[in-house]
């Protein structure tokens, strides 16, 4: 019988597993890495191409509103010059017509607030010391051909203090101040004011 005895250890099979993960891990970061920056890639030219556009857009765009601005400019000096021309025709002079609505107040009438809307429509605020006064300036009114309409829109109480001169004492008198909606006659006013009179 021979014995062999064999010295030497034994070789260890080498294990390929190692090399062989390593080596598919390395493969696999390679292509995701190299698809990630084509992706990347292909988004930056297309926001590339989106920038393009939107400058383009852009353009047209700022094109676009020089050529409105010019016609708005166009149209609007044309509209202006319009609205002064008809201002001019339409212009009354208050000044006759504030004298001719101060003549119809009874003897303790006062205005206290008077404002004219362009269309013809005057807000009237007048004090008086009765009631029986608004309403005969209110009749006052409807008979004037200045106007072409006269209406009472409300009548409120406040009380002054008076002190009577003689005795000292003081007392409270009402006073009613009544609001007016008047429109008035511009063909009539116009008429007045050409003539160069008042009523």
């Amino acid at each position: 019988m021979i014995i062999d005895i064999n010295l030497i250890p034994q070789r260890k099979k080498k294990s390929y597993f190692l090399l062989y993960s390593l080596t598919i891990i390395f493969i696999v970061a390679i292509l995701s890495s190299s698809l990630v920056f084509l992706h990347i890639h292909s988004k930056k030219e297309h926001i590339l191409s989106l920038e393009k556009q939107r400058h383009q857009i852009q353009e047209l765009i700022e094109i676009e509103n020089s050529k409105l601005n010019e016609s708005q400019i166009s149209t609007s000096t044309d509209r202006l010059s319009d609205v002064i021309t008809l201002m001019d025709n339409e212009r009354i002079n208050s000044v006759p017509l504030l004298s001719h609505l101060i003549s119809l107040l009874p003897e303790r009438g006062f205005f206290e607030s008077f404002s004219y809307v362009l269309n013809g429509d005057i807000q009237l605020a007048v004090q008086f010391d009765t009631s029986r006064d608004a309403a005969y300036y209110l009749h006052e009114l409807l008979q004037s051909s200045w106007l072409t309409d006269a209406k009472i829109i409300s009548i409120s109480t406040k009380e002054d203090l008076e002190e009577e001169k003689q005795t000292g004492k003081k007392t409270f008198l009402p006073r009613y101040v009544a609001f007016y909606q008047l429109s008035i006659n511009r063909e009539y006013i116009k008429d007045i004011q050409s003539e160069g009179g008042s009523e």
